[in-house]
């Protein structure tokens, strides 16, 4: 299927840790205009579980901060200039071990993706800009370039909201997760959290070689082409190509005037 993921970034070579996490159910690929993403290696069936990921990262809490700390993070992200889910992300981020901070930054996806001078790139340099001046952790061990990339492979790759008991529903990065392609409305594969991990399983057959999608727009995607297009492009910063978005938009209020005939002499559907 013509999905619509982010295209074209350099991914480090993880291939025997997703061997062991996928199975003989699917496998890490490269397609034309979706980059690197997942493929089925066998025929997956309804229900079948493809992949249980666990976390790679979680953005820190503001209750998790010392007082002064939070007072801080909140009044900036209040001031309306910086986004909080943002600075604690990075919060997070200067904290983690060397191996998750690298492999943030080189596995997945990020600011090549996006048109130059999105909005997403811009609340990422400022965010950064602020990490550096006001946290001591994030101004010794990154410059303001690695910081502004941790914040859109989040923005890109993240997920959020997740009842899994663990995370709180704050920011996760999943990594192997994050390669599923994007599909609106009919994706074969849907996610949920539990036990400090996402399940991603099959909701319908899915024959050898089809590429394994999910939706990044959760209730969000029950609306007209237009309206996902332009979410998705606002918070992942691409244009949707998906078969949803292709084919004769079924989420419109009205049929299309092309499609459906119309009395000549009061406009109305016939």
């Amino acid at each position: 299927p013509h999905g619509s993921h982010r295209a074209g970034f350099a991914c480090m070579d993880f291939s025997t840790e997703a061997e062991r996490l996928l199975g003989d159910r699917a496998r890490l690929t490269s397609r034309p205009g979706l980059g690197v993403t997942l493929e089925a290696t066998r025929p997956i069936l309804p229900g079948e579980l493809i992949l249980s990921d666990t976390p790679l990262l979680v953005a820190s809490s503001a209750s998790s901060l010392s007082p002064a700390a939070r007072v801080r993070y909140e009044e900036a992200g209040d001031s309306g200039d910086y986004n909080l889910d943002d600075l604690l992300i990075l919060h997070a981020f200067v904290r983690a071990g060397e191996r998750v901070r690298r492999r943030v930054l080189e596995g997945f996806c990020a600011e090549e993706c996006c048109e130059p001078g999105h909005a997403m790139l811009l609340d990422a340099e400022r965010c950064a800009a602020w990490a550096r001046t006001h946290d001591a952790a994030a101004s010794g061990q990154h410059g303001a370039a690695d910081l502004a990339r941790a914040c859109v492979v989040f923005t890109l790759n993240c997920f959020g909201h997740l009842a899994d008991g663990v995370t709180g529903g704050a920011p996760t990065l999943f990594w192997l997760a994050s390669k599923f392609t994007h599909r609106c409305l009919r994706p074969n594969s849907v996610f949920h959290g539990e036990g400090g991990r996402l399940h991603v399983r099959a909701v319908r057959p899915i024959a050898k070689c089809d590429v394994l999608t999910i939706s990044y727009l959760g209730v969000w995607a029950h609306c007209a082409a237009p309206l996902r297009r332009g979410l998705l492009m606002r918070t992942k910063g691409f244009r949707c190509r998906c078969e949803d978005c292709a084919a004769p938009d079924v989420m419109r209020s009205l049929p299309c005037p092309a499609c459906a005939p119309r009395d000549g002499a009061t406009g109305l559907l016939v």
